[in-house]
C-alpha cells in the first residue's frame, strides 16, 4: 500500500454528485453494505447541498487534464446527548482500492474529528465480511463493540 501521495483531498461540491454517485453504484462499493442498487443522484445532491453540520470529503487524482474522483468520506455529527459522537462514511472507487486512498481519507476525517471538532467518539457499522475496511480501521485503533445478526438479510431469492 502506498501513502497516495497524488491524492488530493477537499470538501465534496454539489458538482460532484454525478461522479460520486456513478462511484456508489459500482459493485465493488455497494457489496458488503446495506446500499441499494441504482441508488440516484438526486440522494446525493440533496446530501451535498444540505447545510446539516455534516462534512463530506472527496479524494480526487489527476492523470495529464483528466480529474477523476476516487473515494469519497463523511464525517456525520450527532446532536444533542450525542454531540461528542460522529458517525463515519468512507467508500473508495472499485478500480483504486488498495493504493492508499482510504487511508488517506480516513486519516483526514480523523484529524477534523480530533483537531477541529472535537468529537471523542467516532462510530460506523461495517458488513463483518468487509475484511479490508475492518483491518483499515482497526489500524486506526477502532474495536468491534459489536455484531448486529441478520440486520441485513442479502436479496430474496426468487424461484426461476
Amino acid at each position: 500500500m502506498m501513502d497516495a501521495p497524488n491524492l488530493h483531498i477537499r470538501a465534496a461540491e454539489p458538482g460532484d454528485a454525478k461522479a460520486l454517485t456513478a462511484m456508489a453504484n459500482l459493485p465493488g462499493v455497494r457489496h458488503g453494505t446495506l446500499r441499494l442498487p441504482f441508488d440516484p443522484q438526486s440522494r446525493i445532491e440533496r446530501r451535498l447541498a444540505a447545510d446539516s453540520g455534516n462534512h463530506f470529503l472527496v479524494g480526487v487524482i489527476e492523470a495529464g487534464s483528466v480529474r477523476e474522483i476516487v473515494a469519497h468520506a463523511g464525517l456525520m455529527p450527532c446532536k444533542r446527548r450525542r454531540a461528542h459522537v460522529g458517525e463515519v462514511l468512507l467508500i473508495v472507487h472499485d478500480d483504486h482500492v488498495g493504493k492508499g486512498y482510504g487511508t488517506a481519507m480516513f486519516r483526514a476525517l480523523l484529524d477534523l474529528a480530533d483537531n477541529w471538532l472535537g468529537l471523542r467518539r467516532l462510530e460506523l457499522d461495517v458488513n463483518v465480511g468487509n475484511h479490508a475496511a475492518i483491518r483499515l480501521y482497526e489500524r486506526h485503533g477502532f474495536e468491534v463493540e459489536g455484531t448486529k445478526r441478520q440486520d441485513g438479510i442479502g436479496p430474496a431469492r426468487h424461484p426461476e
